[in-house]
């Protein structure tokens, strides 16, 4: 068995009530870190981090560093179907650390529109005009 992460040895030790902002926070540095933004600026939770200017090498680099945090190998499109901070972490909640995380203490996301059929169908189609022009 390898030892965990210092990502996920630092959740286990965060109080279960603030396990989930604290996940938040690291995903967020790592955004920020992609996106060039400063410790001060705010990354919104519901904004799509691809309308931030997040590109597809970006999110390739981001999604490399999110596996190296966790210990746990992710899906190569899973930004795409997560494209949201806010989503994001729900989904790391309940489908890649769920052990850390008991039922009762994965609070969800704050209210955002749900039109994500649509506007993920979108971001989709922007993603693969960037790549492929």
């Amino acid at each position: 068995m390898t030892s965990p992460t210092p990502w996920l040895q630092e959740l286990s030790e965060t109080p279960p009530a603030e396990r989930r902002a604290r996940l938040e926070s690291l995903v967020v540095a790592e955004f920020k870190r992609e996106l060039m933004m400063d410790e001060t600026d705010v990354l919104p939770s519901h904004v799509s981090y691809f309308e931030l200017g997040l590109t597809s090498l970006g999110a390739t680099d981001t999604r490399q560093r999110l596996e190296r945090g966790l210990g746990r190998p992710l899906d190569s499109a899973f930004l795409f179907n997560h494209p949201t901070v806010g989503h994001l972490v729900d989904f790391l909640t309940t489908d890649v650390i769920p052990e850390l995380f008991a039922v009762g203490e994965r609070p969800a996301a704050a209210a955002a529109p749900q039109d994500s059929g649509a506007s993920t169908k979108n971001l989709v189609d922007d993603v693969l005009k960037e790549l492929y022009q």
